[in-house]
């Protein structure tokens, strides 16, 4: 099992303040995702210490409605660290995690884990980036990004997939 991952934030340096976690679970040979997912919103309360930049409020006042509701939903939020437990929990099964790019998701998480002295719940090797895979295939259509993270994810697993299936690969080391 695979696992793409996403986050929403407040900035993009590693100790931003996160908004929502997803995590949904895939094979990338195959074709959808499997049941397995994580989605959380996450307390603003519990990240005191995490950063906000500005042009980032900026940024998502320019989203639609529906966009910042989802993201900004004062219900059904829970603390940073029981956020972190709960993703590692889904982690600790994936044989690699992907994520959008290379330097934002896994940063971000990684910072958050460590600000609580909670141990990585991936190796160095498992991190995969998404869109480095999509670039080897440029003509291929891209849905438009949601910015809600399980959405997102799910988005990203279909691209990863049809980027792999149209380049004929069928193993990943």
């Amino acid at each position: 099992m695979d696992l793409m991952i996403d986050i929403e934030g407040l900035g993009t340096g590693p100790d931003t303040t996160i908004l929502t976690i997803a995590a949904q679970a895939f094979d990338p040979f195959g074709k959808g995702h499997y049941e397995q997912s994580y989605y959380a919103r996450v307390s603003l309360e519990s990240q005191e210490t995490r950063s906000i930049q500005q042009g980032t409020i900026e940024w998502w006042a320019t989203q639609p409605a529906v966009v910042r509701d989802e993201a900004f939903a004062e219900e059904d939020r829970i603390p940073l660290d029981q956020a972190l437990d709960g993703l590692g929990k889904l982690i600790w099964h994936a044989k690699r995690v992907w994520a959008q790019g290379p330097t934002y998701d896994m940063n971000i998480l990684e910072h958050a884990y460590k600000s609580y002295n909670k141990p990585l719940p991936w190796q160095y090797y498992m991190v995969r980036d998404s869109r480095t895979v999509f670039s080897l295939w440029p003509e291929q259509p891209m849905p438009p990004t949601t910015h809600h993270a399980l959405e997102d994810c799910r988005r990203q697993i279909g691209m990863l997939q049809n980027t792999l299936k149209y380049l004929n690969v069928r193993e990943l080391k």
